[in-house]
């Protein structure tokens, strides 16, 4: 028995694990195995990368995976304490419409593209209470000015990318406005644009890549999107063309943008109103992703990721609507809604930082004439409900919507040339805080120069400034050297018709060798000939005696002939 008792501890009494006693003795976890919810969520979640799931798998659990995402995103989330609009600043850029709005990095600076074709730089450190722009630029010439329609500050904030409305060339400027670099132009006589060094039509949009640095892409109306190296202008190292699938023309471009890892590149089509995803890592041929109807035919759609680069909100001009997409399920929308008024072409979407709420720019209706309220509407991200309208400090449009990720400010530009910058006090101190409380700098009198009148600058003296381009003043000039051009007709402004002209002279100068008798004009000129010879007579007088032969009768005749033998 003392040996069986001894065996005894050693065999077991039941199978499995035994559950662990708590600590506190509330009793085991439930559950016989004795692991946690969280112990086997951590271990599906290393069993699922040991053994990836398969094309179909994912597929088929698609719509769990969404649920799953959407049920964790739309959280309680009370938008109205967490929105940064309890204060605001209004700057003013002119009267054009304010088309698009950049942040840099750090949020302490704001730029604005107009379609007059000026850009404003707004340094927050430096500007006062008059919130006056700290550089104005006019990136074009004078007399080619054209509409900017998208800017873009790169990750470090010492560039600026920007294209406009009517040049198929992006510009790179420094942070301080200056051009720094102009990117080539395609050949418009090749069919074939991925034979073409550049763009061939007017820009659409740019971006930056956030995976590298130096890289970004442009689309345009000729159905292409580069991808360019800022450091060379040469050309493009990649081109993505898209088809057409209305008539022959080529598709028109309204927009391109980088996926938030930079692996996928998306584009907007405005001839019928397509989606479309692309591979960035390669030249390729075919999209990996298209998604033809998203938004109506005709519209200009922008579109932003989300930050899992698997979501996608898009807005569409012509059908006023916002959508929000899932690339693993393409053929149609999570979720959608309608009467969101674009303003402009060039109207956008701005993601919170925490991704949780989407800000939509309003515009009137042009069903209603223009009537109703223009703002900001805040949606929900998880299902695009409408948590809340924001109202503008002016009352126009709103086209550009910016919302920084790291000072938590939005900026939202209008039609008329005004930008609305909304802060709160309790956020980090950076951009619109610095510069709201302080006062209007004063000049000193040190400072206040009277005017310096040299003679050459009094108005009777001033040339009028021209407002004529370079390409008016040659033709000007051109006609002020061209010789006067005959007047045919009657004559206009001092100037005798050629018809007219031609019957005076021949009345005061009549042509009368016709009527004149040619024997009779020599002979008027005989009698001074012999009496005065110029000529003939002097020239053979000075020459020596002509000795001739004289004739002799008594001469022998000529001695015949030698006959011959």
């Amino acid at each position: 028995m003392a040996l069986s008792d001894e065996l005894s501890k050693f065999i077991p009494k039941d199978f499995g694990k035994k559950s662990k006693k708590s600590s506190k003795g509330s009793g085991g976890v439930s559950g016989g195995y004795g692991k946690s919810t969280k112990d086997k969520s951590q271990k599906n979640k290393r069993h699922s990368k040991s053994n990836p799931m398969s094309a179909d798998t994912r597929n088929d659990n698609a719509d769990a995976v969404i649920d799953s995402n959407t049920d964790r995103v739309s959280g309680d989330v009370d938008s109205d304490q967490q929105l940064p609009v309890d204060h605001h600043i209004v700057l003013s850029s002119g009267k054009k419409v304010v088309s698009t709005l950049t942040w840099d990095v750090a949020g302490e600076t704001l730029c604005s593209g107009t379609h007059s074709g000026q850009m404003n730089l707004w340094d927050f450190k430096t500007m006062d209470g008059s919130f006056q722009p700290t550089r104005t630029v006019h990136p074009y010439e004078e007399g080619q000015r054209q509409q900017i329609r998208i800017a873009r500050f790169n990750h470090d904030g010492s560039s600026i990318l920007i294209c406009s409305s009517a040049d198929p060339r992006a510009k790179l400027l420094d942070s301080s406005g200056r051009v720094v670099r102009e990117f080539k132009r395609g050949d418009m006589y090749l069919l074939d644009m991925r034979r073409t060094v550049g763009h061939v039509a007017p820009l659409t949009s740019v971006d930056w890549s956030p995976r590298n640095p130096e890289r970004f892409i442009s689309s345009a109306a000729d159905s292409t999107v580069r991808v360019w190296n800022s450091e060379n202008a040469a050309g493009q190292e990649q081109v993505l063309v898209a088809k057409s699938n209305v008539g022959k023309r080529r598709p028109v471009i309204s927009s391109c943008a980088y996926s938030v890892d930079g692996s996928t590149i998306g584009m907007s089509q405005v001839d019928d109103g397509s989606l479309s995803l692309w591979a960035a890592n390669a030249s390729a041929k075919r999209p990996t992703h298209y998604l033809k109807g998203a938004h109506a035919s005709g519209s200009d759609i922008s579109f932003v990721f989300m930050p899992d680069s698997q979501g996608i909100l898009s807005r569409g001009s012509e059908d006023s609507m916002v959508k929000l997409w899932d690339i693993r399920r393409f053929d149609k929308p999570l979720a959608e809604v309608s009467g969101m008024h674009a303003a402009a072409t060039e109207s956008n979407l701005a993601l919170s930082p925490d991704s949780r709420r989407v800000l939509v720019g309003l515009g009137r209706s042009p069903q209603d004439g223009g009537g109703g309220d223009a703002g900001v509407a805040v949606l929900d991200t998880s299902d695009l409900r409408v948590r809340r309208r924001l109202d503008m400090p002016f009352s126009s449009d709103v086209v550009s919507v910016c919302w920084h990720p790291h000072i938590d400010q939005i900026a939202a530009s209008s039609s008329d040339g005004s930008i609305g910058v909304f802060y709160n006090k309790e956020g980090v101190r950076g951009g619109a805080i610095l510069c709201a409380g302080r006062r209007v700098a004063r000049r000193q009198v040190s400072e206040i120069t009277g005017p310096i009148i040299t003679p050459h600058a009094l108005p009777l003296f001033k040339d009028e400034p021209s407002t004529l381009s370079t390409g008016a003043k040659r033709r000007r000039a051109a006609e002020r050297t061209k010789p006067g051009v005959p007047v045919y007709g009657h004559g206009s402004g001092g100037n005798i018709g050629v018809n007219e002209t031609q019957h005076i002279m021949k009345t005061l100068m009549k042509d009368t060798l016709r009527d004149e008798d040619p024997r009779e004009a020599l002979l008027r000129y005989a009698q001074v000939a012999e009496s005065d010879p110029m000529f003939i007579a002097p020239a053979y007088g000075d020459n020596n005696k002509s000795i001739f032969e004289e004739d002799d009768d008594n001469a022998s005749e000529e001695h015949p002939l030698k006959k011959r033998k």
